[in-house]
């Protein structure tokens, strides 16, 4: 057997020729190796220089806007370029990128996409005034990750801005289940710890209001500590210092978990990570989650979400890049390239294949017929939902099988994640 050939099928199995005739010849070479970089992106230097990129480009005909945004950026302190055309802007290399409601009308060719010289998107924010009744329409369709109606969120602009010249922000990971039970949360929890273990400042959040919550996996549910429910009037700025202080610790890494637990109710015998019944939550509001994950940034190094596969929003658009987690059988496989196409190309995406495989498969081929490159194979674990239930997810974790995939992981991430400033040491608000 080649080095290119990872996979032969057993000719004569009804599932391993079904899933032939799904995924061709061709892909049963190497998987592409995975990277941070933008998706399709050249392996060159990114190294930018003053000449070749401002920190604030705003890109914007109208002359109001203009002068609105430039008295904003005056009060918070940064370097504002002005570009009139949105055809223009892919020659930058801009830290925040600021589209004028008057150029957010442009055809699918001059989309917001990010540079793909760039190991990272830029911040893209949709700028408008109140009478721009399209604005969150437009958004959507731009993939802009935060809109700002001025003048009202004047205030938030200049502190956010500020912000981004006061500090490095952290970097923000997404684990995403490719299919139903796909054990992202799993995933989520192992490299929180493994992160804390690489001293590394970390925090996990709950990306899935309707899932249970990580306080039932993590028997986390006695220890004090705010969680969403508490965030869900917060608006505006978030200050990093006071986020970090006020969440929960567990095994060496901040948590932000779902909704709290009412201990009062009688819902039978309970685990240790059952303290009562689930309450019934929502889903925080995106501008909560917006000032929830700017303070995030700020104040950890590595920040990783659980996210909710059916909650496309603002949790997805803050992150850097995605881990899509793939039970190595057909439906899953299949569930995770849609699941893939969907999500289109704003962040860098690979597959993180998990066991037991079915017949026909292994975890080159599993994640290349996802459509995305193999960022590591995570073998079945014996009696996970047992130790789940009892809130000793994070034991399995430590096992050398699952180190050994967790720990190269966070050794590739903890590569691209810049050193912040230290939180703690900025004044309180």
């Amino acid at each position: 057997m080649s080095e290119e050939q990872l996979w032969v099928p057993s000719s004569g199995h009804r599932k391993a020729r079904a899933l032939r005739a799904q995924f061709p010849a061709e892909h049963t070479r190497a998987p592409a190796r995975f990277n941070l970089r933008t998706e399709s992106a050249p392996s060159h230097s990114t190294a930018r220089g003053p000449s070749t990129s401002a920190p604030v480009i705003l890109i914007s005909a109208s002359q109001r806007i203009q002068d609105e945004v430039a008295r904003i950026a005056a009060a918070a302190g940064v370097e504002l370029e002005v570009i009139p055309d949105a055809a223009a802007v892919f020659q930058r290399n801009p830290e925040v990128m600021l589209l004028g409601s008057d150029l957010a009308g442009v055809g699918p060719g001059h989309r917001m996409s990010p540079d793909r010289n760039r190991r990272r998107r830029a911040e893209t924010i949709l700028v408008g005034f109140e009478q721009d009744t399209d604005l969150w329409k437009q958004a959507a369709r731009l993939e802009a990750a935060r809109v700002a109606v001025l003048p009202a969120a004047s205030g938030w602009l200049a502190e956010y801005l500020g912000r981004r010249r006061e500090h490095n922000s952290g970097f923000v990971l997404g684990v995403v289940g490719g299919s139903g039970g796909a054990g992202a949360s799993t995933l989520s929890c192992w490299l929180a710890q493994e992160a804390a273990e690489h001293r590394m400042e970390t925090l996990l959040v709950d990306g899935d209001p309707l899932g249970g919550g990580l306080d039932a996996s993590l028997g986390s549910g006695e220890v004090p500590g705010v969680r969403w429910p508490d965030l869900t009037e917060v608006r505006g700025a978030l200050n990093p210092v006071q986020l970090t202080s006020a969440l929960p610790q567990v095994s060496g890494f901040a948590l932000l978990a779902g909704g709290s637990t009412d201990s009062d109710a009688d819902d039978g015998e309970a685990g240790p990570g059952y303290p009562g019944t689930q309450s019934l939550v929502e889903a925080p509001a995106e501008e909560s989650i917006r000032a929830v994950m700017d303070a995030a940034r700020a104040a950890f190094a590595l920040t990783i979400v659980d996210c909710a596969r059916h909650l496309p929003g603002q949790l997805l658009l803050s992150c850097d890049a995605l881990l899509v987690v793939v039970p190595g059988r057909l439906r899953p496989v299949l569930a995770a390239r849609s699941l893939s196409r969907s999500l289109g190309g704003t962040v860098p995406k690979a597959a993180v294949v998990r066991g037991p495989l079915g017949d026909g498969l292994d975890d080159a081929r599993a994640a290349d017929a996802a459509g995305l490159p193999l960022a590591g194979y995570l073998p079945a674990t014996r009696r996970l939902e047992h130790a789940e239930a009892r809130g000793l997810l994070l034991q399995r974790g430590r096992s050398r099988s699952n180190r050994r995939v967790t720990g190269q992981l966070v050794e590739r991430f903890a590569a691209e994640v810049p050193q912040p400033a230290d939180a703690r040491q900025r004044p309180l608000s």
